[in-house]
C-alpha cells in the first residue's frame, strides 16, 4: 500500500537499513453508540468520524479495493477497509461478525514493532456497526514513496540486489519474533529509497499472529506460499525476483549455507507440487 516513487541517489547505490523501530505505546479504546476504535494515545481525542472520513484513492495500493490516503491530526495515513475474499466475498463483502479482526492486526503490528521488526506504523483500528454486522478499517502511517516489492523491482532495477537482501533480513527478524502469516507474499513488503539507504517494511498482516518460537515447518510453509505467488501471478506482476535474487534473499534470511540450500530444495519441491495441484483444480 503505497503511493508514488522516490527518486534514487544516482551516484551511490542505497544500502538497506533495519534499525530498531520505536516501540508502539498501548492503544486507547474509544467507544461510541455504533462504533469502537483502538487508537494511539496521541489520537485519543480525535472523533471517530474523522477516522471514517473518505480517503483519497491510492493508485498503487494493493488489496481488494478501497485503500486510500487519509490525513488524521496531521498524520499521513493509509486507510484500508477489510473485504472478504473467497467463497464468502459475494455474500458478505465487507461485513464481519465482530471488530476482532481489525484489532488483532493492529496488535500484531504493535507486537512486531516492539521486537524491532520493520513494519508500517500502526495508528488505529476502527469498527462501525451495521445491523448485526461490523465494517472494519485499519489505519497505518503512510511510507512516502514506497512501492510493493514487485513494483519496486520494476521501477528501480539498479537496486534489485539490495532489495532482495533487505527483504531477507526483514523476514529473518519477523520470523525470529514469531510471525505466523496465513498469506505472506511479495506484495506484503514495501520498499522505498531514502538517499543512500533502502527502507524495507512489512505491511498487511491480516489474520497474522505473533507467537514465538516459530517451527521450521511453519516458516517453510510461508516461504513456499511466497514462492508460489511469484509464479501464480507472473502475468500480472510488474516484475519477478530472479533465482539469483531469491538466493540472495535466502542468504540474508538463513546465514547458514547448508540450511539455506536445504530450504531451497524443499521450497522448489513444495512450490512445484502446489502449482500442480492448483492447475489440476482449474
Amino acid at each position: 500500500m503505497a503511493s508514488g516513487c522516490a527518486s534514487s541517489n544516482a551516484s551511490r547505490a542505497p544500502r538497506a537499513y533495519h534499525a530498531l523501530v520505536p516501540a508502539t505505546p498501548p492503544f486507547v479504546e474509544r467507544r461510541e453508540p455504533r462504533g469502537i476504535a483502538w487508537v494511539r494515545p496521541d489520537l485519543a481525542d480525535v472523533p471517530l468520524e474523522t477516522l471514517w472520513a473518505e480517503p483519497e484513492p491510492l493508485a498503487d495500493a494493493k488489496g481488494r479495493g478501497g485503500v486510500g490516503r487519509l490525513l488524521v491530526a496531521g498524520i499521513d495515513c493509509v486507510a484500508r477497509p477489510y473485504r472478504r475474499g473467497g467463497a464468502l466475498a459475494a455474500l458478505l463483502r465487507d461485513r464481519y461478525a465482530s471488530p476482532r479482526r481489525a484489532r488483532n492486526e493492529l496488535l500484531a503490528l504493535a507486537a512486531l514493532r516492539q521486537e524491532g521488526v520493520p513494519v508500517v506504523a500502526p495508528v488505529a483500528a476502527v469498527a462501525r456497526r451495521h445491523g448485526a454486522f461490523w465494517r472494519l478499517r485499519l489505519l497505518t502511517e503512510r511510507v512516502d514513496g514506497a512501492l510493493p516489492l514487485p513494483a519496486f523491482l520494476a521501477a528501480f532495477p539498479a537496486h534489485r540486489r539490495m532489495a532482495a537482501a533487505g527483504v531477507g533480513t526483514v523476514l529473518r527478524l519477523a520470523f525470529a519474533a514469531g510471525l505466523r502469516h496465513p498469506d505472506l507474499h511479495p506484495d506484503n513488503v514495501l520498499c522505498a529509497v531514502r538517499g543512500d539507504r533502502l527502507r524495507v517494511a512489512l505491511v498487511d498482516l491480516d489474520r497474522a499472529v505473533v507467537r514465538a518460537p516459530l517451527p521450521a515447518r511453519v516458516r517453510d510453509a510461508m516461504l513456499s506460499r511466497w514462492q508460489r505467488y511469484w509464479s501464480k501471478h507472473r502475468a500480472s506482476l510488474p516484475a519477478r525476483a530472479s533465482r539469483a535474487e531469491t538466493m540472495r534473499g535466502l542468504g540474508a534470511l538463513l546465514p547458514d549455507r547448508e540450511e539455506r540450500h536445504a530450504v531451497w530444495r524443499r521450497l522448489a519441491a513444495t512450490t512445484s507440487r502446489g502449482l500442480g495441484r492448483a492447475s489440476a483444480r482449474r
